[in-house]
């Protein structure tokens, strides 16, 4: 089984509820990935106990063929933070730091992805690939934006974004192009965040806003025609 962490959870939530685990006890491998591995996610597949069974948390964007690290989850221990691992064959990791030197084990930076998955570039937007493609000793490398260290076990944490870019329900979303898009209506200033596991929520402020112009921008930036 492969799926996004809030996907797992509700289907493992919806198992318990209905007592019905006899069929759980047939998995081999249940893969998570796409979104942070949570510790209500953890704390799930501990309750159920699935015998025989490895759970995998996989990390990766789409820029690396969508999986570029593994970690063999331990179910049996109480956990309220899982690794992304190391780097799955024929990958490679970099951490680099705000200056780009390398940097050491237990130190906060830049995580770089090189390997077979790497893409070549975004389709006729030449800007955002030079920012996101960086070459290293003649390999390339694709800054992720996310932020790591790794342990002196070598297993890779997961820290942050260095950027506003957050994952909602296993999307990418800029909060920034969100907040521009409000301001060219008769907002003077916003905020936006994410709220929870599953909302947005924009902190507006203006003078003299237009309701009926905020309502109608809003509604095609959330549900395009």
């Amino acid at each position: 089984m492969h799926s996004v962490p809030t996907l797992l959870q509700q289907f493992l939530a919806y198992v318990i509820e209905s007592k019905d685990h006899q069929d759980l006890q047939h998995l081999r491998s249940v893969c998570s990935s796409g979104e942070p591995f949570t510790a209500k996610l953890h704390a799930l597949l501990r309750n159920l106990s699935i015998p025989n069974c490895r759970i995998w948390n996989l990390y990766g964007p789409a820029e690396t063929t969508i999986d570029s690290t593994y970690h063999l989850v331990d179910v049996a221990m109480d956990r309220e933070y899982i690794e992304i691992g190391i780097s799955l064959p024929n990958y490679r990791c970099m951490i680099l730091d705000e200056l780009g030197q390398f940097i050491t084990m237990d130190e906060e930076g830049e995580l770089l992805l090189g390997g077979v998955g790497v893409f070549a570039g975004y389709l006729q937007r030449d800007d955002l690939t030079a920012n996101a493609l960086i070459e290293i000793d003649g390999e390339i490398f694709y800054r992720t934006g996310d932020l790591v260290r790794m342990d002196h076990n070598g297993l890779l944490h997961y820290q942050g974004r260095k950027d506003h870019q957050i994952k909602l329900h296993g999307q990418r979303i800029e909060l920034g192009e969100i907040e521009r898009c409000l301001l060219n209506t008769s907002i003077s200033a916003c905020v936006v965040i994410k709220w929870g596991d599953g909302h947005l929520v924009a902190y507006v402020q203006s003078s003299n806003i237009d309701v009926e112009e905020f309502v109608i921008t809003v509604s095609l930036i959330f549900h395009p025609i």
